[in-house]
């Protein structure tokens, strides 16, 4: 999984480049610093080794520790001991000079992939729910989908963010220390390597654990984020009924879970760390010991080569730290990147065919064949062998009780959902040959939830559309939007607040209404656009719909049997099929289902 989040910097290919040039620079740089400190005691108290003249005298250089120490001899600290010393001094100064540099070098530019790695995978993310169906946010909670784009990308931005140099430039430098001690005495370059299977052994189970207990905690994270969304999102209902000490208790009880989560794998990371340097603590202990004994009893190794080992050796230990520690922000991104690919993984159900061509305007008729759908889940049909033929230009209402499949067969049309049998013909073409954008711009919707977005009037009604002022007037003046307008403080430069808190029912529906005007579809879905309405405001919003139903083909959807007397023919659904069909006074004529609805609103 973390190999597939790194192919998420694949495009930055140069910056990366960049950076692993910066590494080896600080590697070499860090190298030379920390051998010139074992050559700084060396050039203080002691003279020429003569291990070194010997190499120099016979010529043989199989011996690359003692010529690598000629060279320094003979290049820095050679001569006069205060001039050695100049040498070695300004040499380290040098190359920590040169570390640095190249480290800030290499952070800019690892900070900079991270940055747009994580917006690419912020943005891969949204669109692919933008361009998931309905049903799957039938089954998802926006908390869970929120916390997943937010909280979960940051989690892989971190395991990026404190990983993507460590796994660059640590290794390197572990690689060239354990060459370099190698090269000074191999024996105890072998000792030092036995702890290593021990220190992975545990390595390995933690990681497993802190995956699991990783994993666990995004999970909570997206039920807390989901608990506080459905409460924010219905706190007009939670103050009605006094029920803000009972979602407090909900909400209290979600982020305890969460704390429990985040405090086993909060242990976990600290036990991490200690038993890593514990073990590698031991280790040295061991060295110091065995390599002592090797240069006071046995001199077997010299005091320099001695010295110059344990520096290296405890140097190297920073580098293995370092990378102990990028192991807890990598399981829990491998957690978190687990559930975002889950996500991206995913291929929508509805999608357009390879060869899908362009939806020509209607000149004829919207046709259901034997149209049958079933929700995902479900075991029960929401529509069953339907049978409708709505001509160009014809009002066709649908009524029923609820439930009885009214909304679920007018989404089907602009392919909300797709048809589980039969099919939908607009003048003879299947809907599903043809492109979802060139079907969906011929129609117009205007449902009994008003969706409008916290922006200004005047981009609430041109929404997804390059329109001019004047074109957005004329359609707010047509859905009697334009008086209400004008009287806001800013005009149609008002900002509406969320979801258009800042106007009323009816006026958040005229601009609906206004914004379906000036799309000017040529096919209409009307879903109970007046039920929730007051008197007044249904007047308005009637002749707004009424006008905007002039000479377009529609299907309109109403509990309130007065906004639809005046449609050509009704459909009466129940149970998902139509059981009835004709015009207002055909249906009353014969005295079944429709006729029951009529009485049931108006004999009072």
């Amino acid at each position: 999984m973390y190999t597939r989040l790194l192919k998420l910097v694949k495009p930055f290919w140069p910056h990366i480049g960049g950076g692993m040039l910066s590494s080896i620079l600080n590697v070499i740089a860090n190298s030379v610093a920390l051998w010139f400190a074992a050559s700084f005691v060396s050039t203080l108290f002691s003279s020429t080794p003569q291990a070194m003249e010997q190499v120099v005298l016979s010529g043989d250089w199989s011996n690359i520790n003692e010529y690598l120490k000629w060279l320094t001899y003979k290049y820095f600290t050679g001569g006069d001991k205060i001039s050695a010393l100049r040498a070695v001094v300004v040499v380290i100064l040098v190359s920590y000079f040169i570390k640095s540099i190249t480290y800030y070098i290499t952070w800019l530019l690892n900070g900079w992939v991270q940055v747009r790695v994580i917006r690419n995978l912020r943005n891969m993310i949204f669109d692919h729910f933008l361009h998931q169906p309905l049903a799957f946010y039938n089954t998802r909670r926006t908390g869970d989908m929120i916390s997943l784009a937010m909280n979960d990308v940051m989690m892989v931005n971190n395991a990026l963010t404190t990983t993507f140099r460590p796994l660059i430039i640590e290794p390197l430098n572990i690689v060239v220390m354990l060459g370099l001690l190698f090269v000074i005495q191999w024996k105890l370059t072998l000792i030092s390597l036995l702890v290593a299977p021990v220190t992975g052994f545990f390595i390995y189970k933690i990681s497993q654990s802190l995956r699991r207990r990783a994993s666990r905690t995004q999970v909570q994270l997206g039920e807390v984020t989901s608990r506080m969304t459905e409460t924010f999102s219905g706190i007009r209902i939670v103050k009605a009924f006094n029920a803000e000490s009972v979602e407090s208790q909900r909400f209290h009880k979600e982020t305890f879970k969460l704390l429990k989560l985040m405090f086993r794998q909060i242990r976990l990371q600290g036990a991490n760390l200690p038993i890593t340097e514990m073990l590698g603590v031991t280790m040295a202990v061991l060295l110091l010991w065995y390599g002592g004994v090797q240069v006071l009893k046995y001199e077997v190794i010299t005091s320099e080569d001695f010295m110059r080992f344990i520096v290296l050796l405890f140097a190297m230990f920073q580098p293995i730290r370092n990378l102990a520690n990028v192991n807890v922000p990598i399981q829990t991104g491998i957690a978190a990147g687990e559930r975002i690919f889950s996500i991206l993984d995913m291929k929508s159900s509805i999608r357009d065919l390879p060869n899908a061509r362009e939806m020509p305007p209607i000149e004829k008729e919207i046709v259901y064949e034997k149209v049958s759908f079933q929700y995902p889940g479900s075991n029960i049909p929401a529509v069953k062998e339907i049978n409708l033929t709505i001509k160009k230009g014809e009002v066709v209402a649908l009524v029923g009780a609820s439930g009885a499949g009214k909304s679920t067969l007018a989404d089907l049309l602009p392919r909300f959902y797709d048809v589980t049998s039969g099919r939908i013909l607009i003048d003879n073409l299947d809907i599903r040959e043809v492109t979802r954008f060139s079907l969906r711009s011929q129609l117009g919707i205007v449902s009994q939830e008003t969706i409008l977005f916290n922006d200004t009037i005047h981009n609430n009604i041109a929404y997804a559309m390059e329109k001019s002022r004047e074109e957005v007037i004329e359609a707010a003046k047509l859905a009697h939007a334009h008086l209400f307008i004008q009287e806001m403080d800013m005009g149609y430069d008002t900002i509406i607040g969320e979801r258009g808190t800042r106007l009323s029912g009816g006026q958040r529906q005229r601009i609906a209404i206004a914004r379906a005007l000036l799309k000017n579809p040529s096919m209409l879905i009307l879903d109970e656009a007046t039920s929730a309405l007051d008197t007044e405001s249904e007047r308005l919003v009637q002749r707004a719909i009424d006008r905007l139903m002039k000479n377009r083909t529609a299907i309109v959807i109403a509990h309130r049997l007065t906004t639809i007397l005046n449609a050509n023919r009704i459909a009466v659904m129940d149970k998902g099929r139509i059981v009835e069909f004709g015009n207002h006074k055909e249906l009353l004529e014969r005295g079944s289902l429709y006729k029951k609805l009529h009485q049931m609103q108006f004999e009072s």
